[in-house]
């Protein structure tokens, strides 16, 4: 009995350090945040941070794949609503998303694009996790824009795979011009270009 609780412990204090990660990465910088700062933020003592973790690299690459996890498991949410058409289960994913960049005032943006920009040409490990991850969320919309006219979202003369990269690509763009004018105008901008039908 004592070692589930054991294991249960870790889980809970692993969990605990992921979601702090997420929030210090995306409010600041992955260079800029340091164990302590997320140790301190977790509330676990310092020097306990490598029996969860084997590094900070390994950290971020967990921190990564999980809000990459989190990101999908929402759009297989919005993709299993059998009362919408395809394109309105892919509008409903952007619009919700838009929606949470408003109850948040504009800030954040996508910590995958953060960490992009800023890791891209320095970490290859996470530069290729992040590009791998990337690919997962593109080939689940790709799948999804096999099902949808893609004329209906101006992307008619693209096949499904080129269809993803641009909705994909494009939202990241709104999301970052978002951040930068702390303004929904952009995501606004995007909705209407795509799912103005």
């Amino acid at each position: 009995m004592a070692r589930t609780r054991d294991e249960q412990k870790f889980r809970a204090c692993r969990e605990s350090l992921l979601e702090v990660g997420r929030e210090l990465f995306i409010n600041s910088s992955f260079n800029s945040v340091g164990l302590n700062d997320i140790l301190r933020k977790a509330g676990i003592p310092k020097g306990s941070f490598y029996h969860y973790f084997s590094s900070k690299e390994d950290f971020g690459l967990q921190v990564v794949e999980r809000y990459a996890s989190e990101n999908l498991q929402q759009l297989e949410a919005r993709l299993a609503d059998d009362s919408l058409s395809r394109y309105e289960q892919l509008k409903g994913f952007f619009s919700e998303s838009a929606q949470h960049f408003e109850d948040i005032d504009y800030c954040q943006g996508c910590l995958m694009a953060n960490l992009s920009q800023e890791l891209a040409d320095v970490n290859e490990n996470l530069r290729c996790k992040i590009s791998e991850l990337s690919r997962a969320m593109l080939d689940r919309l790709a799948q999804s824009l096999a099902e949808v006219d893609a004329a209906e979202l101006n992307l008619g003369h693209l096949d499904a795979e080129e269809a993803a990269q641009v909705l994909l690509n494009s939202w990241q763009g709104a999301v970052m011009k978002m951040k930068l004018e702390k303004s929904r105008e952009p995501l606004d901008v995007f909705m209407k270009f795509f799912f103005s039908r």
